[in-house]
């Protein structure tokens, strides 16, 4: 059976390629791949197909023996949060998180982890196999939300009043983040904060598209901090109050430069398209970056005790609090900070800021081995690694081809000290993938 899962957990239209089939496989194979585990938690995101979803998905598990606690809906990290009771070890999150509102799909957690790759091999190994049913049980409700909530609430101290507008993208966050950040003093701006799985005010990907009257809002009003989530609110978008989206790989970098100061040293566990602010901020502060794959930082950091934060762009993880992407708990610490310094380019006057690309091209094929072998001559003096799609690095500079993990696209990814180099870097790309036939012009 080809492999389910892709960056994180895994997504599929719905109506369409996400079926009953796949959903009664997969919980067969979860019976199979965590035989000792007795309760699984179960959540669900706001999209309009997630209650049928978890409904459908939550009898299936207690059919195949487990006791099934119904969470109902509430964001990511609190799922995350409450798979570390004992009672229910095992975490199950229905939603597509920040992909378009015809995509569903699973995202599992174990004692508050994501699942490891091989767990997941195994889960996918195990679909197509029919365990004996076991006993099934009614769904327990349980408060999750709440305990998350007093949880964060015990960290919230009482700061300066500032103007913040938060943007919870009619998702799960609407529950948690503006109310955190009112009970730390700010004066809080709510847009798109009621929840709808029509998604009226904007698609769920919190990006500098789909934020345009978010960002104009944030001109407008002249804020001190704006953020923005997605769906399922484990990422979170930052931006100023000139309305400019600011770089992800900054915020990593703020907050791993806080971890430094506070740890005299550490790691930061990362993945293949963080920028090179957060190896500025290791030299300046005696740390360490390791990259690896998208998805996959929190397998190294299972296993290095030295990881005081680690993570993806959109992504900041804090061991301390939990192994899991938090973009509330981001949202409300960065909050704070603001009210304390003033506003967010303040706050990140410090943490290096480079130009750097993002961009998404529909594909018409991918081939990783023909794409290596051309871009050695297309830049011949860079270093490539393959380990996650194709990245080749420069001495100030670095370019990264990778397929979407739920989408047609090839991601484009490229940052440089130099912005003529980037231009240039970016052309001498496009070139190349239209050489190949990659990609629609």
């Amino acid at each position: 059976m080809p492999n389910l899962f892709g960056t994180s957990g895994f997504r599929f239209t719905f109506p369409g390629t996400l079926t009953l089939n796949t959903l009664e496989e997969m919980a067969y194979s979860l019976a199979l791949t965590f035989p000792d585990v007795e309760g699984v938690i179960v959540a669900h995101d706001s999209r309009l197909t997630s209650v049928p979803v978890s409904t459908i998905f939550s009898s299936l598990l207690s059919a195949v023996g487990f006791t099934v606690y119904d969470a109902g809906r509430a964001p990511l990290p609190v799922l995350a949060f409450a798979s570390g009771f004992t009672e229910h070890p095992l975490g199950v999150m229905i939603t597509a998180s920040h992909n378009p509102p015809n995509y569903n799909g699973i995202k599992i957690f174990k004692k508050k982890w994501e699942l490891t790759r091989d767990e997941e091999n195994k889960i996918n190994e195990n679909m197509s196999v029919r365990p004996r049913l076991g006993n099934p049980e009614l769904p327990i409700p349980d408060d999750a939300l709440s305990e998350y909530l007093k949880k964060l609430s015990s960290e919230i101290n009482t700061h300066l009043e500032k103007k913040i507008l938060v943007d919870a993208g009619n998702g799960t966050a609407v529950t948690a983040t503006p109310g955190l950040i009112k009970k730390a003093g700010g004066n809080v701006l709510c847009v798109n904060c009621e929840e709808s799985g029509y998604f009226p005010g904007r698609l769920p990907e919190p990006n500098p598209i789909n934020l345009r009257t978010t960002l104009e809002m944030a001109r407008r009003e002249g804020v001190a901090l704006g953020v923005a989530h997605d769906c399922d609110a484990d990422r979170v978008a930052i931006f100023d109050g000139k309305g400019e989206f600011l770089s992800q790989t900054r915020a990593l970098a703020y907050f791993f430069e806080r971890k430094l100061k506070e740890n005299r040293g550490g790691l930061m566990v990362t993945t293949v398209d963080v920028g090179m602010a957060v190896d500025d901020i290791a030299a300046r502060y005696g740390g360490k970056v390791i990259r690896t794959r998208l998805g996959g930082s929190h397998e190294i950091a299972m296993k290095d005790k030295s990881t005081v934060i680690f993570g993806e762009p959109w992504k900041v993880i804090d061991p301390a609090w939990g192994p899991w992407a938090d973009g509330i708990r981001v949202a409300v610490k960065l909050s704070e900070d603001v009210m304390d310094n003033g506003s967010i380019n303040d706050l990140f006057k410090g943490i290096p800021d480079y130009p750097y690309i993002r961009e998404d091209f529909k594909f018409k094929k991918w081939d990783p081995e023909a794409l290596k072998a051309r871009a050695a001559s297309f830049f011949a003096d860079a270093i490539l690694e393959d380990y996650d799609g194709i990245k080749l690095t420069m001495d100030d500079s670095w370019l990264l081809f990778r397929r979407s993990g739920t989408e047609e696209k090839i991601r484009l990814y490229a940052e440089s000290k130099n912005s003529e180099k980037l231009f240039e870097i970016k052309r001498r790309a496009l070139t190349l993938l239209k050489e190949l036939d990659f990609i629609y012009v």
